[in-house]
């Protein structure tokens, strides 16, 4: 657990690092601060790290995906998400895989009937509560989320 941590918080300390030293107009230009939503993100995990997974609960004791995905929106953003992982999906914008961006929602399909949401956060990963782990991060690329994987959709405050 210590050694997630600890990677988890120089992986946001390579991030900022990364983000700073990229060009100005670019981020400007696109008016799209991953650097600081990335801050906002990592902070909420560091909260709910570990938080076991629940189907319906909503706070410590238990939480699923999509009131996990509304507790990070609301507090860090003060954006409101509908409850359902249904729902969430169909705000936004789609995004492609290969244009994800910090901040974008990511879903999976996890059986014909059910459907999984995560927050991502950069380099491939992503924050979400997850059945086996609890509040957690996770590879877009391992095996089982590679295969499950859906599409993304781009969150903006006036969409929800």
């Amino acid at each position: 657990l210590f050694q997630k941590s600890f990677m988890l918080k120089f992986f946001a300390v390579f991030l900022t690092c990364s983000a700073f030293c990229m060009s100005f107009s670019a981020s400007a230009s696109s008016g799209h601060n991953n650097t600081q939503e990335l801050k906002k993100i990592l902070s909420h995990y560091d909260r709910w790290e570990g938080v076991r997974y629940k189907f319906g609960g909503n706070s410590r004791k238990g939480i699923d995906c999509s009131a996990y995905m509304q507790r990070v929106f609301q507090d860090e953003f003060a954006v409101s998400l509908p409850r359902s992982t249904g729902e969430q999906m169909k705000l936004g914008s789609r995004v492609a895989k290969s244009e994800l961006n910090t901040g974008d929602l990511v879903f999976f399909k996890t059986s014909s009937r059910q459907r999984h949401v995560g927050v991502y956060i950069g380099e491939g990963e992503f924050v979400h509560a997850s059945t086996s782990m609890g509040v957690t991060v996770s590879s877009l690329d391992n095996q089982y989320w590679g295969e499950r994987y859906e599409l993304a959709r781009r969150i903006n405050g006036s969409d929800a």
